[in-house]
């Protein structure tokens, strides 16, 4: 197989750096560079996320699917998902009435 030469300028502290971990992992840059290669052409993309910071309405908008998430999970065990608002407002209702003749509440 005919091996090509890649050249590459980056900053020395990035170079000494990543020379540093690549040691530690027991590999050098080339072979960590030809590694990422082989997982680019398998991922056929980047081999990892490359995420923006997120913004506050970003951050906002995740905790707020959440939480709706989590609601529909609580609506699925209470046997409450899929009910229309008058089904549940009818439900809440009868279950107040229940509750009123049980403990002997008169209404107002």
């Amino acid at each position: 197989m005919a091996m090509s030469i890649l050249q590459i300028r980056v900053d020395d502290n990035l170079k000494n750096e990543v020379s540093d971990l690549f040691e530690r992992l027991g590999m050098d840059i080339p072979t960590a560079v030809r590694i990422f290669f082989k997982r680019a052409i398998i991922e056929r993309g980047l081999p990892f996320n490359v995420n923006k910071i997120p913004s506050a309405t970003t951050q906002d908008n995740s905790r707020l699917m959440q939480a709706l998430y989590a609601l529909n999970d609580e609506a699925h065990k209470n046997g409450t998902a899929g009910m229309s608002e008058e089904e549940i407002e009818a439900e809440i209702k009868a279950a107040r009435a229940e509750r009123k003749k049980k403990h002997g509440v008169r209404s107002r």
